[in-house]
């Protein structure tokens, strides 16, 4: 794998707290109670249900599977998976990690995969079935409301989904109610800036042009779990114990030029298109060359290795 050289991008010109300005608007336009779920609620759907996101899904996931192979690998030790086990994965996109969870509980166990987006799932079934899998099976679902009975399951995953949650007391609670006694659930969502290369490569360019608006911490926004401590913080709220989190640096190899790289991450990263596209042609081809350039020294010839930073957590019931 490439070795990548030093960052050239000033790594505080991306704090925690900002993200696109879909996101701040919403979050600048907030009020209690339902009306605040409602708009939050809209918000997610919208951007994850969209065809162009459906699309862009299916189109790089054989590659995004490579990428972020450690990351599952991450959630699974958190989880505990072992044989046997009946796993729920929640936000399972176009089917990882919920195929590579089927393999590992094997033939004993089973693996439901979930998704608020019934297109994403399809593409996770023709994928599924594509890896042989037999012992999974699909169900459109909102972890808010999660249509199994309570003590279903031996373990929750959730890979990148959690930040999303627009009531995240309420999707944990539902999380923790399916859970057997003593199962686990495990979670990965994206860490701070100072530990993921990849997003501020991909950013800084822009943002050093024009800054991002501000983004208040609690809302669903990737870098919502960013700040040391704050998921476990709603881990413990919702009644989990033997809590654990820490922060970790991954490798994300890419089997494919920096080029492509920029491109899956603009294709995949819907909270940040609006930004982007907000720039004028000009300024936004200038920092995209920039950002594959930063990209470019992590690329050995054949993988564009630009590490992920994540915060990797766990609870039981």
């Amino acid at each position: 794998m490439a070795q990548c050289k030093n960052l050239s991008v000033n790594k505080t010109a991306l704090p925690y707290s900002r993200i696109g300005s879909q996101h701040a608007a919403c979050a600048a336009s907030r009020t209690k109670g339902n009306q605040m779920e409602t708009q939050f609620k809209a918000m997610v759907v919208d951007e994850w249900t969209a065809n162009s996101t459906t699309a862009a899904w299916r189109k790089w996931h054989p590659k995004f599977a490579v990428q972020l192979a450690a990351m599952t690998a991450a959630l699974v030790d958190a989880a505990g998976i072992k044989p046997g086990m009946r796993v729920l994965d929640i936000a399972s996109g176009t089917g990882e990690p919920a195929i590579t969870l089927s393999k590992l509980v094997g033939a004993s166990g089973h693996v439901t995969a979930t998704d608020l987006a019934a297109d994403m799932l399809a593409i996770s079934e023709d994928n599924a079935r594509a890896a042989g899998c037999t012992n999974i099976d699909f169900r459109q679902a909102d972890a808010h409301e999660l249509p199994f009975p309570d003590r279903s399951f031996d373990a929750v995953t959730v890979r990148l989904g959690a930040m999303y949650f627009w009531d995240c007391t309420k999707a944990l609670a539902e999380i923790r109610r399916v859970l057997r006694q003593g199962g686990v659930a495990a979670f990965v969502c994206w860490g701070g800036l100072d530990t993921n290369r990849y997003v501020l490569s991909a950013l800084g360019p822009f943002v050093k042009r024009r800054e991002l608006p501000p983004m208040p911490a609690d809302v669903p926004q990737p870098l919502r779990f960013a700040t040391k401590g704050s998921l476990s913080a709603e881990l413990e709220r919702a009644g989990f114990s033997a809590i654990a989190e820490e922060s970790r640096v991954l490798p994300a190899p890419w089997p494919r030029p920096p080029e492509e790289l920029w491109q899956q991450f603009y294709d995949v990263a819907v909270p940040m298109q609006p930004y982007i596209d907000s720039f004028d042609a000009a300024t936004r081809e200038a920092a995209r060359a920039e950002a594959i350039a930063e990209f470019r020294q992590c690329y050995d010839g054949t993988f564009t290795d630009v590490p992920i930073g994540v915060v990797v957590a766990s609870g039981r019931r």
